[in-house]
């Protein structure tokens, strides 16, 4: 009778860690955040006599994602080799946290019209996050030098991971003017998303991007395999072109991927991606192991 007894108690705790299991892995989510980073390019002075001068570029770097924080930041220029940290990390823990704007510089001489391309890089979970920013510098013009114009572009994706079944991405773009001169005729594309909606933060309604104001777009596409795209965006300036670009990349499957390069591994599951087998075996394993307690029990008391 007492062995009876304890083997019922037994078989409902058994019960309890199995509900209890199984609750978890119903409630238990995936977090899977896309690093998302920013960069603006700004040359002091915008333009140079004919016999060319210095040029100091100034940089500014932004963590686009609340969730997660930034290691590993690196800011490099094609034109210009040292590229030195100035300011930013408000609390000193070396990386880059919602929030803050590390400020970088760098100095170089041109003797000519330059193009230059600012890239920033930054990891979470060992996943890598970059951004480009572009500038021009103009040399001896004949006339009198154009204020170069500068436009900047950052996208964000929601959701930012699909199921196997893929299904439809809103993508967020937000358009800025880091120079000193309104821009006009700006354009935005995205080489995997064609209904590109229409433009909101024209405060004043004069069509021009001015440095005060955000622009902001959405598009909308239905992917069913992971796909990287890139937003362009172009924007003129007393006749001269600016241009800047992002890049976001969305996993689809992406609990089912044999590697990740582009979400950080959270250590979390969610149910429909518990091996159904493993759980079987589990249940019957602890079942098993139970029966085997009592009976062994149960023949001592004997």
């Amino acid at each position: 009778m007492r062995a009876s007894k304890i083997f019922i108690i037994g078989v409902i705790t058994l019960s309890v860690v199995f509900i209890g299991k199984t609750a978890l892995a119903e409630t238990s989510q995936s977090s899977l955040y896309v690093p998302l980073i920013g960069i603006t390019s700004v040359p002091q002075p915008l333009s140079l006599p004919k016999e060319g001068g210095n040029v100091t570029y100034k940089y500014a770097v932004k963590n686009l994602l609340g969730e997660i924080s930034l290691e590993d930041i690196r800011v490099t220029d094609n034109i210009c080799q040292k590229v030195e940290f100035i300011t930013g990390d408000d609390n000193n823990n070396t990386q880059l946290d919602y929030g803050e704007t590390w400020r970088y510089s760098c100095t170089v001489h041109l003797s000519q019209t330059t193009e230059s391309t600012a890239t920033v890089t930054g990891k979470s979970n060992g996943i890598i996050a970059t951004h480009s920013a572009y500038a021009t510098v103009a040399v001896g013009l004949d006339s009198t030098p154009p204020l170069v114009s500068i436009v900047n572009i950052t996208k964000v994706a929601y959701p930012m991971s699909l199921s196997s079944s893929g299904g439809s991405i809103t993508f967020t773009y937000r358009v800025t003017n880091p120079g000193i001169i309104p821009l006009s005729k700006v354009v935005i594309t995205d080489n995997k998303c064609d209904s590109m909606s229409g433009k909101l933060g024209d405060m004043n309604s004069n069509n021009l991007l001015d440095t005060n104001e955000v622009w902001t777009y959405t598009c909308t596409a239905n992917l069913k395999e992971t796909t990287t795209n890139i937003a362009t965006v172009t924007a003129f300036a007393n006749g001269m072109k600016a241009i800047g670009t992002a890049t976001v990349t969305i996993v689809v499957d992406a609990l089912h991927a044999t590697s990740s390069p582009d979400l950080p591994d959270t250590g979390k599951t969610k149910k429909e991606g518990y091996d159904t087998k493993i759980l079987v075996w589990e249940i019957l394993s602890g079942i098993l192991a139970v029966l085997a307690f009592f009976f062994i029990l149960s023949r001592k008391n004997k």
